[in-house]
């Protein structure tokens, strides 16, 4: 089932599964009680399981193509990374930024 879950998560005490799939969401469903003896297995107190249905977008075979940021999100990040004390991680901000400028880098 790990293959079709792209997140799993704990709200209260709920386990949330985005699935694929209406099949996987209704799989996970009657699984209930083996995900909860799992999740519980882990220290967690949950009584419940919702599964919600999220397509994972098919693949064209270049997962490097992104969006750039639009100038107005790159603004807000490199705010961000001023407020960031990490150096590596201001660093990172700030290339993500960058890609506002050059959208045909990759």
């Amino acid at each position: 089932m790990r293959e079709h879950v792209r997140h799993a998560g704990l709200r209260n005490d709920r386990v949330l599964l985005l699935v694929e799939s209406p099949a996987w969401a209704t799989r996970a469903r009657m699984d209930q009680s083996g995900i909860l003896a799992v999740v519980r297995s882990l220290g967690l107190a949950a009584t419940s399981v919702t599964a919600k249905v999220m397509p994972i977008p098919a693949s064209n075979g270049d997962s490097a193509t992104v969006r750039p940021p639009s100038p107005r999100a790159a603004q807000r990040i490199r705010a961000a990374a001023m407020a960031v004390s990490d150096p590596d991680l201001r660093a990172l901000f700030l290339e993500l930024a960058a890609l506002a400028d050059n959208p045909t880098t990759k």
